[in-house]
């Protein structure tokens, strides 16, 4: 018996897909068509692949065994496992412009010719099991020719529009990877950045900008929105704002369709998307912070998970990355924020220091973490000091960890938050900037 290929199985067990059917050529691998939450996909048998919203923008496809992610602001990235040695291992690049215009040509292509065989006939229509609603296809015609809608001159307005809408995005923790970003604060007020990144201009928002700024991400992201359902409130320091301006931010984001969509946003009887947190970053620990009350006050306005960037246990690290408060002001800190209920993440570099501070850092950042009040749903993430580094800035005055020496530091480092995970139930997870915006 032959093996069912991808498209197959999802036809009869592709429960993610309430709306689904398979369209059967008289030669070739069959055609899977289905909506899910917030998005559309087509599986030509085993591949090529391809994921739209549900304004018919593709977002993924894979295509001759290479994954490739398009991003809101249309840059494309192709992701391909290679060999290196006894290891696969992810090779990422961005494509140049030529590259991007054919794969956007070559998709809208795809949908031209699905769209043409449907209205001729040409495809032999497999319903989906009795408990799954078949896809008709007037539905999915119309579908088509959204995704048609999508030429160079579509997504040349769409970049500029994005461009219109977005400063210069900001660093999302691993904790906060599949969050929709809203700006109340841009750049860097003091210069200073997690890791010793490049620094931005700054810019605080007023409320009126930012309700603005809420309403246009809303038409930039359109039926893209259904796929979300945490918000990360950038940038770093807008929890250090006074605590009206904060409660504003987030009472405009709970007032907003992000909360509440229309119901003329939805194509199908669905869920409706419900905003589940908002994420937000911090990374001066020093006073004034808010208090346990104002804490408690944001938690009531959606306010679920803080994620604070610990370049080391270490203050005379820390220094090095121009942090100056002290370890107790983070103690005090993650007191506060469980005690108003609220998640906690740390962004921890494996590295810093370099190799001169490998051990003292090491031995201090461990120290530290193992004092914090965190437990279950908590994270502490890994990252590479050296992916952080603004490359533009001079040399650092210590040599970097690399190769073995990283590897080792790392190992080192998360053996020794073991006890985190097996006590209290909190993860410790490795994290590479390779994963940003997966």
């Amino acid at each position: 018996m032959a093996l069912q290929t991808e498209a197959e199985c999802l036809l009869d067990t592709g429960a993610l897909y309430g709306v689904r059917v398979m369209l059967r050529p008289a030669q070739g691998d069959p055609i899977f068509a289905g909506f899910k939450q917030g998005a559309f996909s087509l599986y030509y048998g085993d591949g090529p692949i391809y994921h739209f919203d549900r304004e018919g923008r593709w977002q993924r496809a894979f295509i001759h065994g290479i994954h490739y992610l398009k991003g809101l602001d249309t840059t494309i990235q192709a992701i391909d496992r290679v060999r290196e040695g006894v290891n696969m291992v992810l090779k990422r690049r961005t494509l140049f412009f030529a590259e991007a215009s054919d794969l956007d040509a070559s998709v809208r292509a795809t949908a031209l010719d699905l769209l043409d065989a449907l209205t001729a006939g040409r495809l032999e229509r497999v319903d989906p099991p009795s408990k799954a609603q078949p896809l008709s296809t007037d539905m999915l015609c119309n579908f088509l020719e959204r995704i048609v809608e999508w030429d160079a001159t579509a997504w040349f307005a769409h970049r500029e529009k994005y461009v219109a809408t977005y400063g210069v995005l900001p660093f999302l923790p691993p904790d906060s990877q599949n969050s929709l970003i809203l700006q109340a604060t841009l750049g860097h007020a003091d210069g200073i950045v997690f890791g010793g990144g490049s620094a931005a201009p700054y810019y605080q928002r007023t409320s009126d900008e930012f309700a603005t700024h809420t309403r246009e991400v809303v038409k930039l992201f359109g039926q893209r929105r259904l796929q979300y359902r945490n918000i990360f409130l950038a940038g770093s320091d807008v929890l250090r704002l006074p605590s009206e301006a904060v409660a504003t931010f987030l009472e405009t984001i709970a007032r907003s369709e992000l909360c509440a969509p229309s119901g003329g946003v939805r194509d199908f009887s669905e869920p409706s998307p419900r905003l589940e947190a908002v994420h937000a970053f911090l990374d001066n620990m020093a006073p004034p912070r808010p208090s346990v009350e104002q804490w408690r006050t944001y938690r009531q306005l959606q306010l679920r998970r803080v994620v604070l960037g610990v370049e080391s246990g270490d203050p005379t690290v820390r220094g090095l990355y121009r942090k100056t408060w002290e370890n107790h002001d983070l103690v005090a800190l993650v007191s506060d924020l469980k005690q108003a209920d609220l998640a906690v993440g740390l962004m921890v570099l494996v590295d810093a220091g370099g190799a001169e501070h490998a051990e003292r850092h090491l031995a201090a950042t461990v120290d530290l973490i193992n004092t914090l009040e965190l437990g279950k749903g908590d994270i502490v993430s890994l990252l590479d000091a050296n992916e952080f580094r603004d490359p533009e800035q001079p040399v650092p005055s210590f040599a970097p960890l690399v190769g073995l020496r990283w590897t080792e530091q790392q190992a080192a480092l998360k053996h020794a938050l073991l006890p985190l995970r097996s006590n209290r139930g909190v993860k410790v997870v490795p994290y590479s900037l390779e994963k940003q915006g997966l």
